[in-house]
């Protein structure tokens, strides 16, 4: 298993593919499901279909100094994954599930945020609650679509808590 992982970090510059024997599999996979979410994300959506984003694994303690790099100690927030725009990279966490539906909404999330940066015209930068709210109702819906029952309940979020981030302006 750890093999496969060091062959995506050290193997997905820009699409999702690798070249270890053990991880041929795996990164056929993530390879497919990100294509497929793209396509997913391009019908539902003002956003044209940018190239595919390079996808990483990262730890925890990693993404989360990714996510929030003030913060000096270990939070009890578990990061799934992360978008960095200057790189174009997705990073997604070392115990990311491929073969949940829950796991690869995580992707779709971060995928949305690739899309958003990519199509600047139809966004404002600085409006980065409704952003990230956005990103949270379309892997809701992904979700749904994917046939879980509880999307809300799966994701750990309910509607008041996603109009506070839809209306915050950090």
């Amino acid at each position: 298993m750890a093999i496969w992982l060091l062959a995506l970090l050290l193997a997905l510059p820009v699409a999702p593919v690798v070249s270890s024997s053990s991880g041929d599999d795996m990164a056929a996979a993530l390879a497919r499901i990100v294509r497929e979410q793209s396509a997913w994300l391009g019908a539902r959506t003002a956003y044209e279909e940018p190239d595919l984003p390079g996808i990483r694994f990262e730890s925890q303690a990693a993404l989360q100094h990714r996510c929030f790099p003030a913060f000096p100690d270990r939070l009890d927030v578990r990061v799934r994954g992360a978008y960095d725009p200057a790189e174009g990279n997705i990073y997604l966490d070392l115990d990311f599930d491929l073969g949940s539906p829950v796991g690869r909404s995580y992707l779709l999330h971060e995928l949305v945020h690739h899309f958003q940066v990519h199509n600047r015209e139809h966004i404002d930068a600085r409006d980065r609650g409704r952003l990230e709210g956005q990103a949270y109702r379309l892997q809701l819906r992904w979700l749904e679509e994917a046939g879980v029952d509880d999307p809300w309940g799966a994701l750990g979020i309910d509607e008041k808590t996603l109009r506070i981030i839809e209306r915050s302006t950090r």
